[in-house]
């Protein structure tokens, strides 16, 4: 391998897959690449990438499920680098179908899919199978962390810190970084403290402003959605959306960015599907999608900040109802997937 390009997911998953794999490959700085993405525009990452990937270089793809408007290009992509002699592997934790697997396989890359932990535990899991390598304590320690926070269980005292350090999806200067770091053994340093400290205070305040503009609709029969705007920075999705799950008591969360970007949450309903009918994807009880904003929302929105969510909170009852999601609800809630 003449030069490793990593290209990851932007929360701490990606991170957190980016380290383990950098660990487990012995790879040093210089050696190495990270790129960050999401599904949406994962076709761009590559194709802007692919002209520096030569013979001879590893390209892996981490942390990132397909999305249905630009999968076929990824395809084509990474056919095209492979057939150019790049090794090309993909570890993965999202909702995939066996054409989507066989696809890439036929395409010339060797992919792992495993819904029963996080990205990070899957390349800690089939990096050995692929290479000569094996995991240590640092290597599962990184696992532990990240598929606490990643799955929502909380269960490793780390998890939360790695959680809110991992910094935003614009950050990438510093998600690299914090990557090196978790590779090299460095789990918590003076850096990272200064960082949660700082973030804290911002999602103390984020919160607030984020809680003003939400809006709920759905009436009996419907779902229950509870929406609202996100700005950059904190607090996370993941971290909204469990509010709004509770004190709205509703079916399915959504939040919007500015750009047309929604993430769903839900305790009780499968917003995969939903997810995936909008171009999107991801995990049963937290998925993602972008939606399109027109002009009259956007002027709307300009003077009544709620416009936007209610239009899009609108889209996803009517939606969700079309696709009979949110029938035979009562009692029933998802127990499996992912939050981050």
């Amino acid at each position: 391998m003449n030069h490793l390009f990593i290209v990851t997911h932007t929360d701490l998953d990606g991170v957190g897959s980016a380290a383990v794999y950098l660990r487990l490959s012995g790879v040093e700085e210089g050696f190495a690449t990270i790129v960050y993405a999401e599904p949406y525009n994962l076709d761009e990452v590559l194709d802007n990438l692919q002209d520096n990937v030569d013979s001879g270089d590893r390209l892996v793809i981490a942390d990132l499920g397909p999305n249905k408007a630009v999968f076929e290009r990824v395809v084509e992509i990474v056919s095209s680098l492979s057939r150019k002699g790049v090794e090309v592997e993909w570890y993965d934790h999202h909702v995939w179908e066996p054409s989507e697997v066989d696809a890439l396989s036929k395409a010339g890359v060797r992919i792992h899919v495993d819904r029963s932990t996080c990205a990070t535990g899957v390349v800690a899991r089939y990096y050995p199978e692929e290479h000569e390598a094996k995991a240590d304590d640092v290597t599962e320690r990184i696992v532990s962390a990240v598929c606490a926070a990643d799955l929502w269980r909380w269960d490793d005292p780390l998890a939360p810190k790695l959680f809110r350090v991992a910094g935003n999806r614009h950050e990438t200067e510093w998600k690299t970084r914090l990557a090196f770091k978790l590779a090299k053994g460095v789990l918590w340093d003076e850096e990272m403290a200064e960082r949660l400290e700082d973030y804290v205070n911002k999602e103390l305040a984020g919160m607030d402003a984020t809680l003003r503009r939400v809006v709920v609709m759905g009436s009996a029969g419907s779902c229950r959605v509870a929406a609202t705007i996100k700005e950059e920075g904190p607090p996370s999705n993941s971290i909204i959306g469990a509010l709004l799950l509770s004190r709205y008591n509703a079916d399915i969360a959504v939040i919007i960015r500015p750009n047309g970007a929604i993430s769903l949450r839900s305790r009780r309903v499968n917003v995969q599907i939903l997810a995936k009918e909008l171009g999107g994807g991801g995990h049963p009880r937290a998925a993602g999608a972008r939606v399109k904003i027109g002009l009259l929302t956007r002027l709307l929105s300009l003077f009544y900040p709620k416009a936007l969510p209610r239009r899009v909170a609108s889209l996803i009852v009517a939606k969700a109802s079309s696709l009979g999601i949110c029938r035979s609800l009562q009692g029933s809630t998802i127990t499996s997937g992912s939050l981050g």
